[in-house]
């Protein structure tokens, strides 16, 4: 298993942070000129474009430590960021990075998430320029495979050339605010066992509160990770596969064939449907900021990733809060224990020219480190809460005494023990639009799941 691939600590404990077959756009490879050997610093002005999505602890650690010390130690060079709301503005960061490095501009270096890598195609085009090994400290791509968890790193290698490197590999579990289970007179989720939906959204019953003249709610149960003011993709399908997967189906597809109206999708579509409806657990309407409204005590539980903490400590750092194993149809069956994982990787630019691609690898280098470092990654893991799961990391006393700090972080690798964890398929490809669609009739229009089910089973079967 996981842990017992990767720990070499007495304690055998790891953490990991955390989609996906599809058809890549058709897009024209860009042109690019085989990249130079390495050449040494002249000390000439030279810019580096960085972009990445809005993300406070994530952004703030880049502005504020990594681009002014890789600055210092590369005189000469310039830094220019910039940053994009992830989802929910007028251009999401996916659609306006695809867009510009697609048509030969873009960025020098950025960070995207994994569905990037299939759903997009950004490899099978053309679009990002291999990685060095060697700039990071490693003989070869087998080096650099072998250096992290197994799997972990599958998206990005293709045709025995890597790439990406992690930013974060993640899986989720539930976080909940304990001052609002003190206040609500609930007690806590086990840490041990999953709690099952049905059991979170009867206590969700006794976390709600309205406002006695007009009846809205001022605090609520759950959130899921898409709502009104943020309609992520990425967040609809984080929060729909892992119930899908429970009720015994592991894609939208079975066999290659559209299977959106099976039991399973409409059993998992019930659940939104009975969160919303039924508990008055959830309402897109309500949530307005993910992380302050749970830090703040307006919503009770979420299912997120470990980089959780940071923005809700950031939000309030009085916060009471703990850890339990996502949620499942049934604990007692341990073949509903399904979750996903999904990763960020640091990628550079193939139409930018080699010098400049030099240059981004040796910034990735500074701020990720290289083989047998465990600074950096320990500093992305205590500041923002994203795991780099290198073996320097796991054999760190850094790592095991944040471990003794933060027990909670325990469950992002238990879950990999206790779980069957893999990839999504589908979020920004048209598949994963149709869900979105279909979870979106049941939310916002109350429609019943089995007719949203075959709606979708129809959408799906209109797909090429």
């Amino acid at each position: 298993m996981f842990r017992r691939l990767l720990l070499y600590t007495p304690l055998m404990i790891a953490l990991l942070l955390a989609a996906c077959q599809a058809v890549p756009p058709n897009l024209a490879a860009p042109v690019s000129t085989p990249q130079a050997p390495a050449q040494p610093s002249t000390g000439e002005a030279r810019e580096l474009v960085l972009w990445t999505h809005e993300f406070p602890t994530f952004t703030d650690g880049l502005r504020d430590k990594w681009i002014p010390e890789f600055e210092a130690a590369h005189p000469g060079v310039k830094v220019k960021y910039e940053t994009f709301p992830y989802s929910g503005g007028i251009v999401s960061f996916d659609s306006k990075l695809l867009a510009e490095v697609s048509s030969g501009g873009g960025p020098d270096v950025w960070a995207m998430a994994s569905h990037n890598f299939t759903q997009a195609g950004y490899i099978e085009t053309g679009l990002l320029a291999s990685l060095d090994p060697t700039i990071f400290g490693y003989d070869s791509v087998d080096d650099i495979v072998q250096d992290y968890p197994p799997n972990g790193l599958n998206v990005f290698i293709q045709d025995g050339k890597i790439y990406a490197l992690l930013n974060e590999l993640t899986t989720l579990c539930l976080f909940y605010n304990e001052s609002v289970f003190d206040d609500a007179g609930v007690a806590y989720p086990s840490t041990e066992r999953p709690e099952s939906w049905q059991r979170l959204g009867e206590i969700s019953r006794q976390m709600l509160i309205t406002d006695t003249v007009t009846g809205a709610p001022t605090r609520m149960g759950y959130q899921f990770g898409f709502f009104a003011n943020y309609p992520a993709a990425e967040w609809y399908v984080q929060d729909f596969y892992p119930i899908m997967r429970q009720f015994g189906q592991a894609d939208l597809y079975v066999n290659g064939k559209p299977a959106g109206d099976s039991d399973a999708v409409i059993a998992a579509l019930q659940v939104f449907y009975d969160f919303t409806h039924l508990y008055t657990a959830y309402d897109p309407y309500f949530v307005q900021d993910w992380f302050a409204d749970f830090a703040n005590g307006k919503v009770a539980m979420v299912t997120a990733g470990p980089w959780f903490s940071s923005a809700i400590l950031a939000a309030n750092p009085d916060v009471r809060f703990d850890v339990a194993p996502h949620p499942v149809t049934d604990p007692e069956n341990d073949a509903t224990h399904q979750n996903v994982m999904y990763s960020f990787g640091w990628v550079v630019n193939a139409n930018s020219d080699p010098g400049r691609q030099q240059l981004a690898q040796e910034f990735l280098a500074f701020i990720l480190g290289k083989k047998g470092e465990a600074e950096q990654p320990l500093w992305w893991l205590e500041s923002v809460g994203v795991i780099q799961p290198r073996t320097a990391l796991i054999e760190s006393a850094g790592y095991q005494a944040l471990l003794e700090k933060d027990p909670w972080l325990r469950c992002f690798v238990d879950t990999f023990d206790a779980y069957t964890v893999d990839y999504y398929q589908h979020s920004s490809d048209e598949a994963g639009a149709a869900l979105v669609r279909a979870i979106n009739r049941v939310v916002y229009d109350k429609m019943a799941p089995a007719d949203s089910a075959h709606l979708l089973q129809n959408e799906l079967l209109l797909l090429p």
